[in-house]
């Protein structure tokens, strides 16, 4: 990735045979494979999520320090958002999932695609007030009584964070030009070859307040990825680069598409080349985040830009995963053809990494 004023994270939460080794020809690329935007429900509701840090991986603790630091909780702020917390702890699939065997946690789970029950009602939703009104009414009578006091306690101070101007409008600005080259397309189309799935549906990228100035993060929420960033700066210009970071949370969604059948043998087979990948903390930096590290920055950065990524540069944040993809990239350079997933030595190339 071109040097950024910002660090950024992609983050997954753990919660068919092998092919032939032949690298299909892309299939003819869609004109816009992500779509750009902003959803002040989805914004306040993400802020309300994470405020409790209810799944920690999932949420982000940093939206609760900032509130602490500089909005100010009384004990009764505390204990709205300790009950907050328990209703989304008892009631997500994503708390209550069963633990994964070693071969279901190489490659981005099924989880990924979905967005948990709860948030699906404020991804997307026209407004914020009817996106409650329906996630409420879904509820039991005890946890209505809860939620109607945790928003009816907390909206009106997240609202006058989230809504000042500008918002996001230069950082869009900028993600809309870089998407229109129709080059990015090729390269969407190329992952989804490489992964051989079928065409994903129309992915939106929405923006929502970020409370670090120093990081970034990015998320996949189905077909929905959240950009977690500052409002844009007074002068206008962006410190992020975010046109790769989409491309890398497509990666993902793509890999949690592949049938489950292959993902176990594929894991399976990278896990004898590598047995210590079982046992990392985040197992999916192994060879998930290497893999769209390769396809997001590495080929991006040429395919679309026709630049080079400094071997001696940080791709990402993540040691593990960005040792793993410069390997992958040393196998592969981006000036042949990509690899097919199934290709031992791809898997080799990520082994070898992994093994240090």
């Amino acid at each position: 990735m071109r040097d950024t004023a910002r660090r950024w994270c992609s983050i997954l939460l753990v919660v068919c045979g092998l092919g032939t080794g032949v690298h299909a020809a892309p299939p003819e690329a869609p004109a816009k494979p992500i779509t750009i935007g902003y959803s002040e429900a989805t914004d306040l509701f993400n802020l309300l999520d994470n405020l409790s840090n209810w799944l920690p991986g999932y949420t982000a603790p940093v939206y609760r320090t900032y509130w602490e630091q500089h909005v100010g909780l009384d004990g009764a702020d505390r204990g709205a958002l300790a009950a907050y917390a328990g209703f989304r702890q008892r009631t997500s699939e994503l708390a209550n999932a069963n633990e994964m065997a070693a071969t279901d946690r190489i490659f981005a789970p099924d989880a990924t695609l979905d967005p948990d029950a709860f948030s699906r009602y404020f991804l997307g939703a026209s407004t914020f007030e009817a996106a409650v009104e329906a996630a409420i009414a879904a509820q039991p009578a005890d946890d209505q009584a809860m939620l109607r006091d945790y928003y009816a306690r907390f909206v009106p101070r997240v609202t006058r964070l989230i809504t000042v101007r500008p918002r996001f409008g230069n950082q869009e600005r900028a993600i809309e030009a870089a998407l229109a080259d129709p080059r990015v397309a090729r390269l969407a189309a190329e992952i989804r070859t490489f992964f051989s799935v079928p065409p994903p549906p129309a992915f939106e990228a929405r923006f929502v307040w970020w409370p670090d100035p120093d990081s970034t993060q990015a998320k996949v929420r189905g077909r929905t990825i959240l950009l977690y960033s500052q409002h844009d700066a007074d002068d206008g210009v962006s410190t992020m680069d975010w046109a790769p970071v989409l491309l890398h949370e497509l990666s993902h969604h793509l890999s949690a598409t592949q049938p489950v059948a292959r993902k176990q043998e594929l894991g399976a087979a990278f896990l004898r080349l590598c047995p210590g990948a079982a046992g990392m903390r985040n197992p999916l930096n192994a060879l998930e985040e290497p893999l769209a590290i390769y396809w997001g920055q590495y080929r991006f950065e040429h395919d679309v830009r026709g630049g080079e990524l400094s071997p001696s540069s940080e791709w990402y944040v993540q040691p593990d995963a960005d040792r793993a993809a410069k390997a992958i990239a040393t196998a592969f350079p981006a000036t042949g053809s990509p690899p097919a997933l199934d290709d031992p030595a791809l898997l080799a190339a990520a082994a070898s990494a992994c093994s240090r």
